[in-house]
């Protein structure tokens, strides 16, 4: 695999799980038993995400006791605490598709050779009549307005491990489309 040169391993035991809630993800296929790549920002995020999460559901689980009072001793009848109840599983799922993610997690290196698009780079396209500057950034990182895609979005898929000068085709959003890669260079993220 291209990416193999350009990682360090953090935790190489595969997810059990169907999907990674990291950023609304939900892949089923693309995340099952995969390795995810991640920037050292990507990473970063993925923490406090964790850190948020599992301060929400101890937030919430504290509230339990008082909600359960409140409505009364019995908890079958308690519209608040099916409430809370629901609140807290749906975090719990959260923060396990996270765990998940960070258990499938591989640290990407900046590329020192720059003839390849990988992770970390930038890299001008010719498309549709146009070009465009990218930076292709690791999972759960991207971020279109800012013109950052991650690796594993169709048009990034596409010229991930190509070249400058190479023309490549194929269908994104349903469409036929030719890229041209024009140039690549060091990106602007933080790789280690």
């Amino acid at each position: 695999m291209f990416f193999e040169n350009h990682i360090l391993q953090l935790n190489d035991s595969p997810c059990q799980g169907e999907t990674c809630g990291f950023q609304g993800v939900t892949e089923e296929k693309f995340m099952l038993n995969r390795k995810l790549y991640f920037t050292q920002r990507g990473l970063a995020k993925l923490h406090q995400d964790i850190e948020k999460l599992e301060g929400k559901l101890r937030e919430l689980q504290l509230q339990t006791t008082e909600v359960a009072e409140t409505g009364g001793d019995q908890w079958h009848d308690n519209p608040g605490y099916d409430s809370l109840v629901i609140d807290i599983r749906g975090i719990d799922r959260r923060l396990s598709d996270a765990h998940q993610c960070l258990n499938q997690a591989i640290l990407v290196k900046l590329p020192i050779n720059l003839d390849k698009v990988a992770i970390g780079v930038r890299v001008k396209i010719f498309q549709d009549g146009e070009e465009t500057i990218l930076e292709i950034v690791g999972f759960g990182e991207s971020d279109p307005d800012q013109d950052m895609l991650a690796y594993n979005t169709p048009l990034a898929s596409l010229i991930m491990g190509r070249g400058k000068g190479e023309v490549v085709s194929g269908i994104i959003v349903d469409r036929q489309t030719e890229i041209k890669i024009l140039e690549i260079s060091k990106g602007g993220g933080e790789c280690s």
